[in-house]
């Protein structure tokens, strides 16, 4: 009987440390889960009015093509198709904030380089619509900010003297081409750390062609924005 006690009291012991064991890799397994998912519930930050925010963009024309960007990746499958897509760096800028929509914000261009211009132009117009677009959107969220610009159309009707004097190619220029212009910065916004001595880049699209003249529009269809981060 007490040998038959002391094997049954092993086997209990046994039984035993064998749950516990499987308690200890249960409780284990569920630390590990939690760790994996814990960034999941983490709380976003939101861009508030008055917050400045670091921002990834991509600028579209009007028919969707991209203009300048920050994502090398889209530059390079760009570059693939044989499309001239300008690279910058992101951009630190208030969360909500106005400016005139006449002025000029001159951003740096890095990639390819390009001479007689101070950087790539912005207007007010813009970069109020991605300021204001910014808000309520969350840290690595994506979307896309449509541009307005009110009564301004943004059009130039150029004579071939005024094309060819500001460097335009009037006789081989056509409809749909886009072609660069020259816009002075002044007032301008500080952005880049540019000097605004050259005129800002601007691509501007030719939508009308006489013998005598061009038309040329300047506006942008909308920007597709990335809140990276939220600095103050």
């Amino acid at each position: 009987m007490k040998q038959t006690q002391q094997k049954s009291s092993k086997n209990d012991n046994k039984a035993w440390m064998k749950w516990a064991y499987v308690g200890i890799a249960l409780l284990f397994a569920v630390a590990m889960v939690g760790t994996y998912l814990a960034p999941m519930f983490e709380k976003k930050q939101t861009a508030q009015i008055g917050n400045m925010a670091v921002i990834g963009y991509t600028i579209l024309g009007e028919d969707g093509r991209p203009l300048i960007t920050t994502d090398q990746n889209l530059l390079a499958s760009e570059y693939e198709k044989g499309n001239v897509v300008l690279l910058t760096h992101g951009l630190e800028m208030p969360v909500g904030g106005q400016v005139s929509g006449e002025n000029i914000a001159v951003i740096p261009v890095v990639y390819p380089e390009i001479t007689g211009f101070s950087g790539f132009g912005l207007l007010g117009f813009e970069t109020n619509a991605i300021s204001v677009g910014l808000v309520g959107m969350q840290t690595g969220e994506t979307k896309t900010i449509s541009f307005s610009y009110g009564a301004n159309d943004l059009e130039m009707n150029l004579s071939e003297e005024d094309a060819n004097g500001i460097g335009l190619n009037f006789t081989g220029a056509a409809v749909g081409d886009l072609v660069p212009l020259g816009l002075t910065a002044s007032p301008d916004i500080p952005l880049g750390n540019e000097t605004n001595e050259a005129p800002a880049l601007r691509f501007g699209e030719v939508v009308d062609k006489t013998d005598d003249s061009l038309v040329i529009m300047h506006r942008y269809g909308s920007a597709r924005v990335t809140l990276n981060g939220i600095t103050g």
